[in-house]
């Protein structure tokens, strides 16, 4: 596009006619119109403008003085002129030989001229595309050049969005140009015309399928600055069933006598990015403004009102629906904590019958009588179980999508979205590997992720301020280190975590491996673990680990547990459940084991099982309610791609085997009391109770009877801590012991 030795020094004006404006070129003098053809070559009468990157087809007016050079309002606009403005022209003359000047495929994004202009007539294609082929053909046209068009007696403006040019050798009499990408070209006879509606248009374009193609997506979005991360499965979902039959024309649709998807529910655990999702979602679309609703604002208190309030969310569309039919545009509305007002009808105990009716209404207005075909509704939930089964069956929210816990490829561009900013201004130290805080994160939600960054950030800003020198900051030296990252991963725990400080507790002795059978019940406990973590064909494994008082179940089974390394690992037990009603423990049990069907794969150590079930002799009694949802979740096979190990302990079989427990188990480990001598030796030598030989001898030779390892603990403790020197501590455990037998 060089400019020619030709230039003309003009001012800018208007054009003499307002219909020279429907013509698309700039018009000046006769005389300056004779210097500038001089100038151009065989393939039009093409001018540039110094310091401007559009090229004009021009013409000579007598209307237009010399000296001078005539604009339209339109082109005044988009070139950013001024009347009287001074403009240095030169002539453009394009090679003649070079067919890649011709464009092979132009596409228009469409407007009234007079923006928000309502007018209910439809504007065909081919009586669009006859009045640019008759006004615009031979013209030069340039990427974000517009020019306006009279289209049925009505001034349309049209916007150059992409231009292709015709490849070399592809232009060829009766076959369609191929071509590449350019900023701009001679608009011809061959030239494929693509139109779009602008955003927020009201105008109606209707034709043949295949040339106009809506547009969906607005144009300026970019799906890598989405910051949604580990969840592209589950985009790539939503986008082909909610919106890839959305992309066609209304012609193509009906042909096939279909409905577009109306309805996406996300449902998964908090902070996992549903939210994010649904605000991206309405983002990214070329739609209305989404409206987004908190469930609980719907509610009010006044009788009919908030039925009201649901109607008045799809007014707008239907009364777009009713003027343009499936030509309206995508009325997105999005409903955060949909389960607060859609839950099961007929649950509720209070009285007034008003979230039945509210449901009522949502249900007529998604799919009832006078359906609509333009909205979309995007619902989030924590709770699928709650939401109305009528609102979930297709027609209504019928793409139900789990967005779950990330996996370690989603962590990682997660880690990657919050760290981005830190990485671009070199504030992340290079010993903090992504990679590797992605293998240690597991379990974590997007959330938790971002809570992490952020707690690294905050061990990094503490180190950088001098409270001393009355709290200074040293702004320049601040580094995000890994020890940052790994202090910030002592203190932010997953919710689908480790209970780290329970299983702690569990086994604050450790693990004495006083003989055989402890090693062969952790080596047996451990090919558990295994097979669960790698057999496709044993989703859900249940263990139970029995033997009398104290003899270290418990202790067995959080080390089993703390030692798989499995992402989600809880107790259960009856310790922490004290406090709570009957039906406050159903819950919480409940709770935790739905909780565990969201991990890929988990643990669950179920303690003290008679306990739970607050069994005693004396009756004897029991929680039905508890026990009933015990024998449910033992038994239940997690969903596809998700694991489950069930540990469970007990003291007494027997009352396992009298309420038909005892079935649910896979497997049976029992743990033995301390029976041999040398049993107790290894014990003894594990605690470092005894430093003398004869000591030892004098205490193994005083046993006589078998003894849990939880009893002989503590009894080697009361002897350590009661004898009154060194050599009376054998004396006092062997009296402890005594007494014990």
């Amino acid at each position: 596009m060089a400019a020619q030795k030709v230039k003309l020094a003009l001012k800018v004006t208007k054009l003499p006619s307002d219909d020279l404006a429907l013509t698309n070129k700039v018009y000046v003098s006769i005389e300056d119109a004779a210097t500038l053809k001089a100038g151009c070559g065989q393939l039009g009468q093409f001018l540039t403008l110094s310091g401007k990157e559009f090229i004009f087809t021009f013409d000579g007016h007598k209307g237009v003085t010399k000296g001078l050079i005539g604009f339209s309002s339109v082109q005044r606009r988009f070139v950013q002129l001024s009347l009287n403005e001074p403009v240095d022209v030169s002539p453009y003359s394009p090679p003649a030989d070079d067919s890649t000047i011709y464009l092979s495929t132009l596409t228009l994004e469409v407007d009234f001229l007079i923006k928000n202009r309502k007018i209910d007539d439809n504007f065909n294609i081919a009586d669009i595309t006859k009045v640019i082929m008759r006004e615009i053909i031979n013209q030069f046209l340039t990427v974000e050049q517009r020019f306006v068009g009279e289209v049925n007696g009505v001034n349309i403006e049209f916007r150059v969005k992409h231009t292709d040019v015709v490849d070399l050798g592809q232009l060829v009499s009766g076959e369609q140009p191929k071509g590449k990408t350019a900023i701009g070209g001679i608009l011809h006879n061959k030239t494929n015309i693509i139109y779009e509606k602008a955003p927020g248009s009201s105008i109606r374009i209707v034709g043949a399928e295949g040339t106009a193609q809506p547009s969906l997506f607005r144009p300026d979005f970019n799906f890598e600055n989405m910051g949604i991360g580990g969840l592209d499965k589950e985009f790539s979902d939503i986008f082909r069933r909610a919106f890839a039959s959305r992309i066609f024309p209304p012609s193509v649709v009906q042909k096939l006598g279909i409905q577009h998807v109306k309805g996406i529910l996300l449902y998964g655990p908090p902070g996992t990015g549903k939210t994010l999702m649904a605000r991206q979602i309405g983002k990214m679309l070329n739609g209305k403004e989404p409206k987004i609703v908190n469930g609980p604002e719907i509610l009010n208190k006044y009788v009919g009102q908030s039925e009201e309030n649901i109607r008045n969310l799809f007014k707008e569309a239907e009364i777009e629906y009713k003027e343009r039919g499936d030509n309206s545009d995508l009325h997105i509305i999005i409903f955060d904590e949909l389960d607060a007002i859609c839950k099961q009808r007929g649950t509720r105990n209070d009285g007034t019958g008003v979230g039945d009716t509210v449901v009522n209404q949502l249900l007529a207005k998604i799919d009832g009588v006078d359906a609509l075909n333009n909205i979309l509704l995007i619902g989030m939930t924590n709770r699928l179980d709650m939401i109305d089964e009528a609102l979930l069956r297709p027609g209504r929210l019928e793409v139900h999508m789990e967005i779950s816990l990330p996996d370690e490829k989603g962590r990682l561009q997660i880690l990657k979205i919050h760290t981005r900013k830190m990485r671009e201004n070199k504030v992340l130290s290079d010993d903090v590997i992504l990679d590797e805080l992605a293998v240690e994160t597991k379990n974590f939600s997007g959330a938790e992720i971002e809570g992490l960054v952020k707690s690294a950030a905050s061990f990094a800003f503490n180190r950088q301020i001098d409270v001393k020198n009355k709290v200074q900051v040293k702004e320049g030296d601040i580094q995000i280190s890994r020890v940052d990252f790994q202090m910030a991963l002592q203190e932010v725990q997953p919710a689908f975590g480790v209970d780290t400080d329970e299983f702690e507790n569990c086994i604050r002795n450790g693990i004495i491996k006083y003989g055989t059978k402890v090693e062969k019940l952790l080596r047996t406990g451990e090919l558990f673990v295994q097979q669960v973590r790698n057999s496709d064909r044993t989703p859900l494994v249940s263990v139970l680990i029995e033997g009398p008082p104290g003899s270290g179940k418990t202790a067995l089974a959080a080390q089993l547990a703390t030692a798989s390394g499995y992402p989600y690992v809880k107790l259960i037990s009856p310790e922490i459940l004290v406090g709570y009603s009957e039906t406050g423990r159903c819950n919480k049990i409940t709770k935790i084991f739905e909780d565990a069907y969201k991990s890929p794969v988990s643990c669950v150590v179920v303690d003290d099982i008679e306990r739970l079930l607050d069994y005693v002799r004396i009756g004897p009694r029991f929680s039905n309610a508890i026990l009933q949802i015990l024998l449910v979740f033992f038994k239940k096979i997690p969903s596809k791609g998700r694991k489950l190990l069930i540990l469970g302990t007990t003291s007494n079989k027997r009352v396992l085997e009298d309420l038909e427990f005892m079935d649910v188990f896979n497997a049976v480990l029992t743990v033995p009391q301390i029976t041999t001598r040398e049993e107790l030796r290894n014990v003894l030598e594990n605690l470092d109770l005894f430093t003398d030989s004869i000591d030892m001898s004098r205490a193994l030779d005083a046993f006589t009877t078998p003894i849990s390892i939880k009893k002989l603990i503590m009894i080697a403790e009361m002897a350590k801590q009661s004898a009154s020197s060194p050599g009376s501590v054998v004396d006092r455990f062997i009296t402890f012991l005594l007494e014990s037998s």
